[in-house]
């Protein structure tokens, strides 16, 4: 979705990745509703892609080096409109048969092929680029997966272009961006030192750093004992940022070990929302309504949905219900004969996909945070909600679980036993091997989106966006994308911002919260106020809502828009001035850096004033000074400010710059500041020294602030 909407936009971007030879697993069902995965090989002859060439006809190679060896990638690339997709392949004969399956499987092997894998999209993918003749102004890294490309580029700077390592990441930071995807520690990459120092031992010899120097390149100050992809990648980047508000938020609190001398709520990381293609994911029946001619659908064609008549909105996603109905019952018709089950337990299945019922829809990775137990934890209620033959509700669940996540595999397991149970047989459906069309197919035609994570673990989401693209209401927890986009009117917001100390309690408070807004709200608007048409008017008038407030906001358009005017362009007038000056500001601000840190660690707080703030009023100053004595370093060098935060946390935080006010005889330089109370509350307030940074995110700075 982000390089179609590149495409879209005429944005010049190529996309790097992995050929995955054998992809995700082919999920398969067993008897008892046990997940059993299997290959399915992709078979470059029979996809679009085409093999990279040599301007001979023969295949371009390029290699990168393991442990006593080299191995040997070739690359295929996928047009994405007028956008460039290359995927690096590892299975060719010249390499060994275990460097073959570096890159078999997603998600596939133990740290050691994922170490592989990620050399070969980092290192492996700098090299197919310039074996092409391709020179990126700017790199984006998508996770921590591709951070190697970083010591890649190092690499060409130190040896290549005789640059010291500290201007070369200098370079690197000013045209590289970094986005985090997960708000979990789990979800960050981390290996052994063994295992790093068996891949990259010889690092000093072309990344221009001893071992100890090298190694902390993925480790917070401090140290730990492994080493972290997503600190080497904030390492090298000018521009770091989750995907959605919230999750920048989370990763603020995530990260704050690698900033230690700031507080959490200043963590450099910013926030650019997640999209989706709206081209892709809205189906025609909607599209041809909103677009009103057979031009390309645009985020704009969407804003004036509230203009649509219900009854040619009802009747648009009737259809897309009918055809969603109609793949439930393909894959629930294909997979019970596949497996022998009883045609009894099949037909009374087939006999409840009534496309006049009311359908939740549930679709995503079984991980156990998606919380995917939530709508089955109290089968009672639920079979109350469900077995109102005047008022049918059914529920539609898909994903796959982890082939290593044995909860995720439990938890998806009970879902598929409840779907087959008596008790819900017809009235829950589990659709195996959850793949785009079955995606498509859901998104497009169920009538409510169920999102039920635990608060503050889901970066941002978007197959809810894909549903809203379709006037599809959401029902979600306030998490991730969804607190940006809910009003109140365009779909339903589980449970508040209550955040429980305890699993059990969080489970049970939003389960509560769920059930009573499927019984009190969600059931009667989908059957009340029905026209002679039988169009649920006041439902319909929701649908048109939410196409008029969310998928233009939550676009890729949207989303690449962000990128190109927050990181983009600027890294790429930061490439273009390097290359022009043939990176003097580099080795310059390097040269400057290395003298600041040298003095930073001589710098002496000699005397720190300040007064208790317990009887202070409102309209009272606080006033502070510092006495420093600087050394080497002069006045402009250093920032020296007065911090004060108000409430229990930091998240309301003032900084106060302090004026240099005198020099003493000693040599002690004096800076005072101020700070009005304009509001009653709990105060907290403290004095730093720090060196400036130039940007939003300069790595390099993060350990030279002395507070007081």
């Amino acid at each position: 979705d982000h390089l179609k909407a590149a495409s879209d936009l005429g944005v010049p971007l190529v996309g790097v990745g992995l050929f995955y030879r054998y992809g995700y697993m082919q999920q398969q069902l067993s008897t008892d509703g046990h997940q059993i995965a299997a290959d399915k090989e992709n078979r470059p002859p029979k996809m679009a892609v085409e093999l990279v060439r040599n301007s001979d006809g023969s295949p371009l190679e390029v290699s990168v080096p393991m442990p006593g060896r080299e191995v040997m990638l070739h690359a295929y690339r996928a047009n994405v409109g007028r956008v460039a997709l290359y995927l690096l392949d590892a299975n060719l004969p010249q390499n060994r048969e275990e460097d073959r399956d570096i890159t078999r499987n997603l998600y596939g092997g133990d740290s050691e092929t994922r170490i592989q894998q990620e050399i070969v999209l980092g290192r492996g993918g700098v090299r197919l680029l310039r074996a092409m003749d391709i020179r990126p102004a700017v790199y984006h890294m998508n996770e921590g997966h591709a951070a190697f490309l970083t010591l890649e580029r190092t690499s060409l700077l130190v040896k290549g272009a005789g640059l010291p390592f500290e201007a070369a990441r200098e370079y690197i930071a000013a045209t590289t961006l970094f986005t985090t995807h997960t708000p979990v520690p789990a979800g960050h990459d981390r290996f052994g030192e063994d295992l790093v120092r068996r891949y990259f031992g010889d690092a000093e010899e072309w990344v221009g750093l001893p071992w100890e120097s090298f190694f902390a390149l993925g480790q917070a100050s401090g140290g730990a004992d492994d080493f972290n992809m997503t600190y080497l990648a904030m390492n090298f980047a000018g521009f770091v940022n989750g995907v959605s508000k919230m999750h920048g938020t989370a990763s603020q609190k995530l990260l704050h070990a690698f900033w230690p001398g700031l507080l959490e709520s200043e963590v450099p990381v910013e926030s650019v929302t997640n999209g989706v293609h709206l081209a892709t994911w809205t189906h025609q029946n909607v599209a041809e309504l909103l677009r009103g001619d057979d031009g390309a659908l645009r985020p704009a064609d969407f804003r004036d949905a509230e203009k649509l008549t219900p009854k040619k909105l009802w009747g648009a996603h009737q259809s897309n219900k009918a055809l969603m109905v109609q793949k439930v019952c393909e894959v629930l018709t294909d997979g019970c004969h596949a497996r022998g089950d009883s045609p009894v337990a099949l037909s009374g299945m087939l006999a409840g996909l009534d496309d006049q019922a009311l359908y939740l829809g549930f679709a995503r990775r079984f991980a156990p945070y998606k919380r995917a137990h939530l709508l089955f934890s109290d089968p009672d209620r639920l079979e109350r909600i469900l077995g109102n033959a005047d008022l049918p509700v059914r529920i539609v669940v898909s994903g796959k679980a982890h082939p290593k996540d044995k909860l995720g595999q439990d938890i998806m397991q009970s879902i598929v036993q409840i779907a087959r149970s008596p008790q819900f047989l017809g009235k829950v459906f589990f659709v195996e091997d959850y793949d785009m069309a079955v995606a498509r197919a859901l998104v497009q035609g169920v009538d409510v989106w169920v999102n039920t994570p635990t608060r503050w673990e889901e970066a941002s989401g978007t197959s809810g966006m894909k549903a809203a693209a379709n006037g599809v209401l959401n029902l979600s927890i306030a998490d991730g994308w969804w607190p940006e986009a809910a009003d109140g009117k365009n779909g339903w917001t589980i449970g508040g911002s209550q955040v429980y100390g305890s699993h059990e309690l969080q489970d049970q408070a939003d389960a509560t919260a769920l059930y009573r807004l499927l019984e009190e709200e969600i059931v009667p608007t989908y059957y009340a106020d029905r026209d002679r048409n039988d169009v649920p008017t006041g439902w319909v008038s929701m649908m048109a809502h939410c196409l008029a407030t969310v998928p233009a906001q939550f676009s890729t358009d949207r989303m690449v828009s962000d990128y190109l005017r927050e990181a983009y362009q600027p890294l790429a007038n930061n490439y273009h001035v390097q290359q022009a000056e043939k990176k003097a500001p580099a080795r310059l601000r390097a040269r400057e850096f290395l003298r600041v840190r040298e003095g930073f660690e001589k710098i002496k707080i000699t005397a720190a004033t300040t007064v208790e703030m317990q009887d202070f009023k409102v309209g009272q100053h606080l006033d502070v000074q510092l006495e420093l004595e600087l050394g080497a370093l002069q006045v402009e060098d250093l920032v020296v400010e007065l911090v004060v935060t108000r409430g229990e946390g930091d998240e309301e935080t003032t900084v106060v710059p302090m004026v240099h006010k005198s020099v003493s005889t000693g040599g002690a330089h004096t800076f005072q500041g101020d700070y009005r109370i304009e509001l009653a509350g709990h105060y907290s307030h403290g004095m730093r020294v720090r060196v400036p940074s130039h940007g939003r995110h300069d790595a390099k700075v993060r350990g030279l602030v002395l507070w007081a």
